[in-house]
């Protein structure tokens, strides 16, 4: 929803000049208009939220709010909320509950300590606004064409609300049940309202408009990043030893520990996993910042820059896949050093030429993206058990030495284990450990039956990969090219399916291609936060 407020001043200044004698006289009188024009004045707000009909103590509603100056003079920003709770019966009630969930008769600040909101709201960015009074200031100018950082992330139904309820037991034949009526005054069938106000002023007015006597500091320019972005998103990683995948931490990067494989030591991963994370980039824009493609982050991994020398590096993907389906090798042969593909990838596309030319890498994308070796190996599925192996012993095949098995049709063949370059595709475990740490047990124990509408049950939805593999321009979740070939089958490589699992096709088919690259380890995070209204914004380091 987009709500925009303009104030645009005219101001007219008539000037009249000549006073006449009281005596016969020639005289003349003339009128100069001075007409001063004021720049643009305009803010637009945009929240993201989906109003829920159903919600339960316990539920987190995501909800963002961001504010961008769209006129053309320097900002302050500050915002202020109220909440209120109507009853079925359409009394109101205080929004506050006693530490046990029972409803509170909350009237002062004094009993803060005992008492607890019903609605708890998760505020976002805390270090980027000051609370004064009941305001939230911004803390940085917003000049022209800027966006703030979101001032919230969600607002959960406290799950230890209650309700005053009466009830009744009674024992007929030793069966003893127990009734409980609401009155209907309580937090049940009520209605929750979050208003949030948005107040904008001239940047160098702010504090005489606000009468802040001094109280608050809006900076005039927010500071830029001074660790590398790879760095950045480590420091907020979220220890999957220590916390579970919930609601209070599912936009967060996860930690993954892997064991050594034939081509790599143990290594841990950072990873975002679920359905929804707050890792949203802007990336290949014009040199001047605009006209920006949405990539993704899937996490920040050690990566070896082709001569050995291993960084923590950033690893983005395509935020959907290109229109037109492509071969992963048009001689139908899964080595990736020589697939088709992969020329187009670190050809005509990397350098914006030939067929893509149009929607190529551009120079700012180029800058910073770095060799990168990306391991070949195979993988085959297992028809007696019906797998492919979890996603964690995807990832060793991945980075294992085996191309081939001897009970295929590649025994005569040889293929690549690694190679190095600027542009591939996902692992299958880029797609599949998404659902690691208690997101999703079947789709990670067993991606090969990870699919909508299964006789498994399973919700492969709950992968934020899979929701993203979608055409460009199509209303369908297509096929999407892997990167590891098939260890039983020269013709196959591995694909991410239409419905959710994993599985292999030809390589002279037509799919959805999703460019894959590892990021320079300098690259910084300049700004915002990684949700899909306030993307990451990148920069190259000093």
């Amino acid at each position: 929803m987009k709500n925009r407020k303009s104030l645009i001043a005219l101001l007219l200044v008539a000037i009249v000049g000549l006073v006449g004698l009281t005596i016969a006289y020639f005289a003349n009188s003339t009128s100069v208009s001075n007409l001063f024009t004021t720049k643009e004045y305009e803010t637009t707000y945009t929240e993201s939220f989906v109003s829920p009909d159903n919600w339960l103590p316990g539920d987190t509603t995501s909800k963002s709010l961001v504010v961008e100056n769209t006129g053309e003079v320097d900002q302050a920003v500050r915002l202020s909320y109220t909440e209120s709770w109507t009853t079925h019966n359409n009394g109101t009630l205080n929004g506050w509950i006693h530490a046990n969930g029972t409803k509170s008769t909350h009237e002062s600040a004094s009993e803060l300590s005992t008492d607890e909101r019903v609605a708890i709201l998760n505020l976002a960015n805390t270090d980027e606004w000051t609370k004064v009074g009941n305001y939230y200031y911004y803390n940085y100018k917003l000049a022209p064409t800027e966006t703030t950082s979101s001032f919230l992330e969600s607002v959960t139904f406290n799950s230890k609300t209650k309700l005053d309820d009466t009830c009744t037991t009674t024992t007929n034949n030793g069966v003893t049940t127990t009734t409980c009526n609401s009155s209907g005054d309580d937090y049940d069938d009520a209605t929750y309202t979050l208003t949030i106000t948005v107040e904008t002023v001239q940047y160098n007015k702010y504090n005489e408009a606000w009468n802040l006597n001094n109280t608050v500091t809006i900076a005039a320019s927010k500071p830029v990043a001074t660790v590398t972005g790879a760095t950045y998103l480590i420091n907020n990683a979220t220890n999957a030893s220590d916390a579970q995948y919930g609601v209070s931490t599912k936009s967060n990067m996860f930690v993954f520990s892997h064991a050594a494989t034939s081509q790599t030591t143990a290594l841990t991963d950072y990873r975002y996993i679920g359905d929804a994370p707050n890792n949203y980039v802007k990336f290949n824009c014009d040199n001047d910042g605009t006209n920006c493609e949405t990539w993704r982050i899937l996490g920040v991994f050690s990566v070896d820059d082709g001569t050995g020398n291993f960084e923590q590096r950033i690893k983005l993907v395509r935020g959907n896949a290109f229109a037109d389906g492509m071969s992963w090798d048009e001689n139908e042969f899964n080595d990736w050093t020589n697939a088709s593909l992969k020329t187009f990838l670190n050809g005509d596309y990397y350098n914006r030429s030939g067929d893509a030319a149009d929607y190529g890498l551009k120079s700012s994308a180029r800058s910073m993206i770095d060799n990168a070796v990306f391991y070949l190996g195979a993988g085959a599925y297992d028809d007696g058990n019906y797998t492919y192996g979890t996603a964690e012993e995807i990832y060793a095949w991945e980075r294992g030495t085996e191309t081939c098995v001897t009970t295929g049709n590649c025994e005569e063949e040889t293929r690549s284990t690694q190679w190095t370059g600027k542009v591939g595709l996902m692992y299958p475990s880029d797609e599949y450990m998404v659902y690691g740490k208690g997101v999703e047990t079947t789709c990670y124990n067993n991606p090969s039956i990870c699919y909508d509408d299964s006789e498994y049950d399973t919700d492969s939805t709950t992968g934020w990969v899979y929701n993203s593999n979608i055409i460009e321009g199509e209303e369908y979740q297509d096929y999407t090219w892997l990167l590891s070939p098939y260890s039983s089958d020269a013709y196959y490589s591995s694909v991410a399916s239409s419905d959710g699992d994993l599985g292999g096709k030809s390589g002279d088919n037509g799919l959805g291609v999703r460019p894959t690259v590892y990021l320079s380890a300098d690259v910084e995070i300049a700004s915002g936060t990684g949700t899909e209204l306030d993307p990451y914004v990148l920069q190259l380091g000093a």
